[in-house]
């Protein structure tokens, strides 16, 4: 039942947003979702009834009404569409802009592949101001796992305007006495 639920939250969304496109949409379904349960638990994986991981439960529990009142949105246009796809091993297409990153599509959540214990993956977002305080400041807190090493530039976004737009860059790096598979 969540695809009938969140493609109904999404629709009361883009009533209340209609000037938000649907990445926009998806963006802040995922980044106001609850990765716990009223309970205060991490999300059980159903089939395990252990703590579920990411790729199991997603973003987490949508939550309609924070969604409606976030403060920053991942969007993404035909363009950045187009890009990542080119970006796509199996294709043999190029962007008018030269190479692409996969890392660098403008998604609201991350994921690094290491295949080597020296390598450092750097993914770039962009975030648009569309919360009420025109006179925002927002400040990154990462928690990783003791196998990784996680900084994100710069650690603080400031918007003096509504639909302002800033980038950030995060950079995943495996700390020397980590697994690469943690």
């Amino acid at each position: 039942m969540a695809c009938p639920h969140v493609s109904g939250i999404a629709a009361m969304l883009r009533q209340a947003r209609p000037e938000w496109s649907p990445a926009a949409i998806k963006s802040a379904l995922m980044t106001t979702a609850s990765n716990v349960d009223s309970g205060g638990h991490v999300i059980r994986d159903m089939a395990t009834s252990k703590a579920s991981t990411p790729f199991a439960r997603g973003a987490g529990h949508v939550d309609p009404n924070n969604a409606l009142d976030t403060g920053l949105v991942y969007d993404a246009g035909t363009d950045d569409y187009v890009t990542f796809l080119c970006a796509l091993p199996s294709t043999n297409y190029s962007t008018p802009r030269g190479s692409a990153y996969l890392g660098d599509h403008n998604y609201p959540a991350f994921m690094a592949v290491f295949t080597s214990r020296s390598e450092t993956i750097t993914q770039r977002r962009m975030v648009r101001n569309v919360g009420n305080n025109v006179d925002a400041t927002y400040r990154a807190a990462v928690t990783s796992s003791a196998g990784m090493r996680v900084t994100v530039e710069p650690r603080k976004l400031r918007f003096n305007t509504t639909h302002n737009t800033q980038e950030y860059r995060v950079t995943f790096a495996i700390r020397a006495a980590g697994s690469i598979k943690e």
